[in-house]
């Protein structure tokens, strides 16, 4: 009898270990985020902070994710790609804008407009 409840007990025990390690959640792609190398943590930190005249940005993002732009500054920024056409954003003072990361996966350069000293990357991974 004994064995038997310890068996039951094996079972429903490893059935939760299961059920809670798995994840159902899909990112816009429909795939798992942390088979695509990007954790969710990562995709919810999306954003590039503009403090003063610096940039702080984020972990690497997924290709196409939003990435939030959050101007803490009395200034006008914005944050555009060294490559023409990819992102161009403005961000007006103490202000909240948004972009898309590029579909390609790589490492991309970008800078302000209006304050040629200031330069950041926004690093885009599978």
């Amino acid at each position: 009898m004994r064995r038997i409840v310890a068996a039951i007990a094996a079972l429903f025990l490893s059935t939760f270990t299961l059920i809670g390690c798995s994840d159902t959640s899909a990112d816009s792609h429909g795939s798992h985020s942390a088979e695509m190398g990007v954790t969710a943590a990562n995709a919810q930190a999306a954003e590039i902070v503009i403090n003063g005249f610096e940039y702080s940005t984020p972990a690497p993002v997924m290709p196409g994710q939003t990435v939030t732009v959050r101007n803490n500054n009395d200034n006008q920024h914005s944050v555009t790609s060294d490559t023409p056409g990819l992102f161009d954003v403005i961000v007006n003072e103490n202000e909240v804008a948004r972009l898309t990361a590029p579909e390609e996966p790589g490492t991309y350069a970008f800078h302000c407009t209006y304050f040629s000293d200031m330069h950041g990357t926004l690093t885009v991974e599978d």
